[in-house]
């Protein structure tokens, strides 16, 4: 007679194969999750009826409005911030600044001192603004800030 031995690994190796597969399958459990409903935000930013050359415009929350900042460039007087880094709806103080951002080139180590750049932006506007806006919950594709000088 001859005996049959059982394969006792076999249904270990089933479960293993069968954990490995399908843990591949579904969404990353390691990648974050932003938590907020962002919305799409651009338009135009003039100073005395010129379009701003360059700069930055910020969009603070508000106390009452629960998400994050967010910051886009303004070229030859347009900006848009994408929906995957814009902010939440809610009310917004807005800072606006002339001042080009500072980029390094590869090949230059950080460090020193900056050379400063007079802001063309009037501080009311950004240092001590108190410009503030409302986003619907849609985004608003054309916020636009015509800005004086005086």
């Amino acid at each position: 007679m001859q005996w049959i031995r059982p394969n006792v690994l076999r249904p270990n190796t089933l479960i293993l194969l069968t954990a490995i597969v399908s843990g591949g399958c579904g969404a990353d459990s390691s990648a974050p999750v932003d938590p907020y409903t962002r919305v799409t935000v651009a338009g135009t930013v003039t100073l005395d009826g010129t379009p701003l050359s360059e700069g930055t415009i910020q969009l603070d929350p508000a106390p009452d409005t629960k998400g994050p900042t967010a910051t886009g460039e303004i070229h030859q007087g347009k900006y848009a911030i994408e929906k995957s880094q814009g902010p939440v709806a809610g009310k917004y103080l807005v800072r606006i600044s002339g001042r080009p951002l500072v980029k390094l080139e590869a090949t230059v180590q950080p460090g020193g001192t900056p050379k400063v750049t007079p802001d063309p932006v009037p501080s009311q506007y950004n240092t001590k603004s108190k410009l503030e806006t409302n986003l619907p919950a849609d985004g608003s594709p054309n916020l636009d800030f015509d800005l004086k000088k005086g």
